[in-house]
């Protein structure tokens, strides 16, 4: 069954980042290439990644200024706790991440948008739905 995409919601704390319009995710679960002469030329990966990742990205419009804030905040508050991605079915994802990047536009006769790229640190716990 299809889901709507307005039920992919990323959230600080309790509250959704507001005005976001689309959310992404991208899981980056790189494997360790232990290939060896033994192979006879054919790769071999072991059964672990090496180097886990996951990247949100939010687009969408800008109604208030709560990841304009955290984008312009001192060094030390681009690191976001308490963020969680929330799944149609009920799961979700939750992890610090890091305010990577942030984007502002606006033309003279439309609405302002902001696109923002979040990057995992530490532990990403994965919860499926019930």
């Amino acid at each position: 069954m299809a889901d709507s995409g307005r039920s992919l919601l990323i959230k600080i704390g309790a509250t959704a980042i507001a005005g976001a319009r689309e959310n992404g995710i991208s899981l980056d679960n790189s494997p360790v290439d232990i290939s060896d002469i033994a192979g006879a030329g054919w790769r071999k990966l072991a059964g672990f990644s090496g180097n886990r990742k996951l990247d949100m990205n939010v687009s969408g419009v800008w109604v208030d200024k709560v990841v304009r804030d955290k984008a312009f905040a001192a060094d030390t508050a681009l690191l976001l706790t308490d963020v969680t991605l929330d799944f149609a079915d009920g799961g979700d994802i939750a992890a610090d991440f890091f305010l990577a990047n942030y984007e502002e536009t606006g033309a003279h006769d439309g609405e302002v948008t902001f696109t923002c790229t979040l990057q995992s640190s530490g532990t990403v716990t994965y919860t499926t739905a019930v």
